[in-house]
């Protein structure tokens, strides 16, 4: 059974029974907009596979129920999906055990999240599937702004005009998967952040000062970020359809 998951962005599904961690490597894989799939015991992790269809599986082996190995070679049976154990059972003989049970790759716990970032990458890449970002565009308000993803080039009200750095395009895509919706500091913060060192108190509000200069987005009429009070920002301009969110 193949993958029908839309090719511009990889699907995953976790399979964690302990909801901390799973929670952290869904934020960690949405940061890097990998739509992801949830299951947190074994019976659900095979039927989370048969609705979703994902492009990847990270399977953790010691689960309530039916355990990792079995969802594994029941996995197995009916898909080439690639398979990345993540487990505390981390002896070479168990590594060698997963690996032969069909794993593409196998990671011991406790791991750190960036290296499971690193080998999802190589195990998409290898299967020939597109990277992390979206292929589609973001436009908003009818086309008044366009961003290619790939270039995070950007064009404002028809003309070429600039673009965006990495972490200007992660923030205002993030605002995008929820117009209208308030985000905190911190959750934003979560989008631009990538290492421990470039996590300071007024980089959220210092790349929105970027965008506003950028789009022209004026703070006290604005048409496309509202502050809000207190709290941090939402989107208030429109997604267009089909755009990438």
């Amino acid at each position: 059974m193949a993958s029908t998951a839309s090719p511009g962005r990889a699907r995953i599904l976790i399979v964690e029974d302990e909801p901390q961690l799973r929670s952290l490597l869904r934020l960690y894989l949405e940061r890097e907009w990998y739509e992801v799939i949830e299951a947190g015991d074994g019976r659900a992790a095979l039927a989370s596979f048969e609705a979703a269809q994902p492009d990847l599986v990270v399977l953790d082996l010691m689960l309530p129920g039916l355990q990792g190995e079995a969802v594994m070679t029941a996995l197995r049976a009916v898909s080439s999906v690639p398979i990345l154990v993540a487990s505390a059972k981390r002896s070479d003989a168990e590594r060698i055990a997963g690996l032969r049970l069909g794993a593409d790759d196998y990671l011991g716990k406790p791991f750190n999240p960036h290296e499971l970032l690193a080998r999802v990458e190589a195990i998409l890449r290898r299967a020939g599937h597109s990277k992390i970002v979206e292929d589609s565009v973001l436009s908003l308000s009818g086309g008044r702004l366009v961003v290619d993803p790939l270039t995070r080039r950007y064009s404002l009200s028809g003309e070429g005009a600039g673009r965006l750095t990495p972490g200007e395009f992660r923030l205002l895509q993030t605002l995008a998967r929820r117009p209208g919706a308030p985000f905190t500091r911190p959750q934003l913060l979560e989008s631009i952040a990538r290492r421990p060192d470039d996590v300071y108190d007024r980089l959220v509000d210092a790349h929105v000062a970027n965008l506003r200069r950028k789009l022209r987005d004026d703070s006290d009429a604005p048409w496309l970020i509202e502050t809000i009070p207190a709290i941090g920002y939402r989107l208030i301009a429109s997604v267009d359809p089909g755009s990438s969110q």
